[in-house]
C-alpha cells in the first residue's frame, strides 16, 4: 500500500504539526535562510512522520527522516528503508511513503506558464503528446507525472518530458483540488503489481488540533 497524505493553508498547519518534528529537524530547519523555505521543510518532515505514525502504529522516535546525497529525503521505520516523498507549494504540502522501489510525488498550482503553448510543442513527442494548450488538466497531470517519475528515479525533468508518458500513466494516481494538481507515481519492478493508495487530507480545527479526512483509497 502506497500511503498519501496533502494539506493546504500551510501556516495553520505548523502548530498541530511541531510535535511530529525531531529536534535535529528543527535545528536543521534554522539553517534556511527564508522562512518560507523553513516551513516547507518543517511541514514536509512533519507530516510525514505523522502519516507513518498514523498508519503504521510506531512510535514517532523509530522514524527517522535523512537527506539523500541527491536531496531527496530518505526514511527510515524501525531500521527498515522507506520508499517516501515530500512536495510542496506555497500554499500546498504533500507527502508519501510505502511499498514501492521507488516514489515520486508533485503538486502544482493549475495556471497557465511561462512559454506554455512552447512547452507542450516542445515535448510533444513525449509527456505532452495530444495536449491541448487550453487543457490545464491534462497538461498538469502529465506535467505532475513527469516530475514525480524524475523524482523516483533521480533523473532530470527534461529528458522524463522526452518519454512516451504511457510508460509510466499506470503506475501513477492522480487528484485535484483547489485548483491544485496532485500526483503520486510508485515505482516497481516489472513482475510487480502496482500496490493501492490509501490518500488523506489534513486540516487543522479552531483549536488548532490536527484532523485528517480520507480522500479516496484504491486497492
Amino acid at each position: 500500500m502506497i500511503y498519501i497524505a496533502h494539506g493546504f493553508a500551510i501556516e495553520q498547519l505548523a502548530a498541530p504539526l511541531q510535535p511530529w518534528l525531531s529536534a535535529s529537524e528543527r535545528e536543521r530547519a534554522q539553517g534556511y535562510a527564508s522562512q518560507a523555505r523553513q516551513l516547507q521543510y518543517q511541514l514536509g518532515r512533519s507530516l510525514l512522520r505523522w502519516l507513518v505514525c498514523s498508519v503504521t502504529g510506531v512510535d514517532a522516535s523509530a522514524v527517522t527522516i535523512e537527506r539523500h546525497s541527491s536531496g531527496a529525503p530518505l526514511l527510515t521505520i524501525a531500521a527498515s528503508e522507506v520508499a517516501c516523498s515530500i512536495s510542496h507549494k506555497a500554499d500546498a504540502v504533500m507527502v508519501a511513503f510505502g511499498d514501492a522501489d521507488a516514489l515520486g510525488i508533485d503538486v502544482e498550482t493549475m495556471k497557465r506558464r511561462k512559454r506554455h503553448a512552447e512547452l507542450i510543442d516542445e515535448f510533444s513527442d513525449g509527456f505532452m503528446n495530444g495536449v491541448e494548450v487550453r487543457d490545464l488538466t491534462t497538461f498538469y497531470q502529465r506535467w505532475t507525472l513527469a516530475e514525480s517519475v524524475t523524482k523516483a528515479r533521480q533523473g532530470k525533468l527534461l529528458a522524463t518530458l522526452r518519454e512516451p508518458f504511457m510508460d509510466y500513466a499506470n503506475r501513477a494516481i492522480f487528484h485535484t483540488e483547489l485548483e491544485h494538481m496532485f500526483c503520486c507515481y510508485a515505482a516497481q519492478r516489472q513482475t510487480t503489481a502496482t500496490k493501492g493508495f490509501q490518500w488523506w487530507q489534513v486540516t487543522t480545527t479552531d483549536r488548532h488540533l490536527l484532523t485528517q479526512q480520507l480522500v479516496f483509497e484504491t486497492n
